[in-house]
């Protein structure tokens, strides 16, 4: 089969904020001007999803403000590689994939792909190098049918959780099943739904009375349902700043997993696995949508290109299509920023092995 030259990884990483993060890499010093030119070129933005899906749908909304900040405009097109959840084409980035450039990866999942499918997974996370990303939220909320209106009341709901989302290994879906085994509430985890959009359906059939969605998808769809008295929110992942998870500023009514479980157990709850690997979660969340290169992209290259991104990703123009299409404001990631999170990551799988282990665990069977 023949593929075009892929091009930018799309991560958006959530970093539960515990130990601070370290230095950045050599290689994600600050972008530098350059006489690098991709004039007459194509470059490639490798999306390892279907076409029509949310990634997909960003990146080519993206593409005309992309090829207006690359060095030397050169056509920039996006090519599909879905397979394995993500996992095949981000080993053909890594393995096969061109290194003159001219081949960015915009992944998602690529953070707990490393860990979670490390049997498929044919490459070394910390070898990506990143030119950028784009934080989200997610926001986990119940049917009111449950009779709670804040997640502090989940121990005493007195009834059965069912938690719905896509797949065991779906990070989004597993950070509240942690969450809700730390707090000791009994629940079952029911998977196999195509969407988000599928999920909010079955939560209407009382079918689920939980789930959780990207902020995205929570401020398009779930708040008309929070206004109709459908459901009521619960908690977010949070974001970064300086190192510690605080609630995302779109969403500063709801409050963060961490900080609940901290109220309800105190400082003692850092110590259990179920946390540590909530905080490992976090560091695959920050850069939910990010692009990187792979290792062997010349050095003057890299440089040049983070510094694209850094122009593209703060263009007003390309912001108020981004807003216009999603809702809100997005919350940009630098080089410098993409490749600390990651290299925080990679130091937490190292540190925490019990956690990534836990993890594994969770996306064989629901627990």
């Amino acid at each position: 089969m023949q593929w075009q030259k892929p091009l930018a990884a799309f991560v958006f990483v959530w970093v539960i904020g515990f130990p601070a993060l370290p230095p950045a890499s050599a290689q994600s010093a600050k972008p530098k001007a350059s006489a690098v030119s991709f004039a007459g070129k194509t470059v490639t933005i490798l999306i390892p999803y279907s076409v029509g899906g949310s990634a997909d749908i960003m990146a080519r909304m993206m593409v005309p403000y992309m090829a207006k900040h690359f060095p030397g405009n050169p056509t920039v097109i996006v090519n599909n590689m879905p397979g394995g959840g993500g996992i095949i084409g981000e080993n053909w980035v890594y393995n096969v994939g061109t290194k003159d450039g001219t081949l960015i990866g915009q992944f998602s999942t690529i953070f707990t792909d490393a860990i979670l499918q490390d049997d498929k997974a044919k490459f070394e996370l910390g070898k990506f190098r990143w030119l950028g990303g784009v934080r989200e939220t997610a926001v986990g909320f119940v049917h009111t049918n449950l009779g709670i209106k804040r997640a502090e009341d989940l121990p005493k709901v007195g009834k059965k959780i069912f938690l719905g989302d896509n797949s065991l290994q779906s990070p989004r879906g597993m950070f509240p099943r942690l969450f809700l085994k730390i707090l000791g509430v009994d629940h079952k985890f029911i998977g196999g739904y195509g969407s988000s959009g599928d999920q909010r359906a079955a939560l209407r059939r009382g079918e689920l009375n939980m789930t959780s969605d990207s902020f995205s998808g929570y401020s398009q769809a779930v708040v008309p349902m929070v206004k109709e008295g459908v459901v009521v929110p619960l908690a977010q992942e949070g974001t970064l700043e300086d190192g510690k998870v605080v609630r995302d500023p779109k969403l500063l009514d709801v409050p963060t997993y961490s900080e609940i479980l901290l109220k309800l157990k105190g400082e003692r709850v850092r110590r259990e696995p179920e946390f540590r690997a909530m905080e490992l979660l976090l560091n695959a969340a920050i850069v939910r949508r990010g692009w990187a290169y792979v290792e062997g992209v010349p050095n003057e290259i890299f440089s040049a290109m983070a510094a694209a991104f850094e122009k593209f990703l703060k263009d007003t123009e390309m912001q108020k299509t981004f807003e216009k299409a999603v809702g809100f404001e997005p919350q940009i990631v630098t080089a410098a920023e993409a490749q600390k999170i990651a290299d925080a990551f990679v130091d937490l799988t190292k540190k925490y092995p019990q956690a990534v282990q836990l993890l594994k665990e969770y996306a064989r069977k629901a627990g």
